[in-house]
């Protein structure tokens, strides 16, 4: 047999594992739901409207995928996030991509920072007024994408500057990239004034 048959009889024995399985699941859509705190969302029915099948359930009873959708409810906070996590999640440390726009939050939780494979964090529409808040995330050391936009800290005339500066893992900040010459740009007067110690 010739190299161009044999190349057309190749067949690869790779299987994907369960963290890679996750990686490319469906995401667990629970948008729309009214919800004023997490705990309320632990049993309920996944939304399909948008994904057209929910991700697969496990053996026990928790979904296999590392993104989560919980824009446009009601959610005034994020306290228990990470217990909420553990009770749908098959493994809450894949978790890549948490979408919270569109929700009453005021404040950004530390149990975020429980999350180190988070990828992708959207908190855009909420009613985040403290710029330090951010610095719970620079924990995060994989987080690309980061959208605060449509929150009170957005009117701060150094809003975008602040973040790239204590954000320098992101490469995208409000659906918008990071530029080299903003990365350049020099810190304003008074900014390490502003920043406060990390929590």
């Amino acid at each position: 047999m010739n190299s161009k048959n044999a190349n057309n009889h190749f067949t690869s024995h790779y299987k994907r594992n369960e963290r890679e399985e996750m990686l490319i699941a469906r995401p667990l859509d629970f948008s729309f739901k009214k919800a004023t705190n997490l705990n309320e969302l632990v049993n309920q029915q996944p939304q399909t409207v948008r994904t057209v099948k929910a991700p697969i359930r496990t053996s026990k009873d928790r979904f296999a995928t590392s993104t989560i959708w919980l824009s446009n409810n009601l959610l005034r906070s994020m306290e228990g996030l990470e217990n909420f996590t553990k009770a749908v999640l098959e493994d809450p440390t894949c978790l890549s991509w948490l979408d919270l726009s569109f929700n009453a939050i005021n404040e950004i939780g530390v149990d975020i920072t429980k999350f180190p494979n988070l990828k992708i964090l959207y908190l855009h529409g909420n009613n985040i007024s403290n710029i330090n808040d951010v610095l719970k995330l620079r924990k995060l050391c994989n987080m690309r994408a980061l959208t605060l936009h449509g929150n009170p800290i957005e009117t701060l005339s150094y809003y975008r500057g602040y973040i790239i500066n204590v954000m320098s893992q992101l490469i995208n900040l409000d659906f918008s990239p990071i530029t080299m010459s903003e990365r350049k740009r020099p810190v304003p007067a008074g900014f390490f004034k502003i920043i406060q110690p990390a929590l």
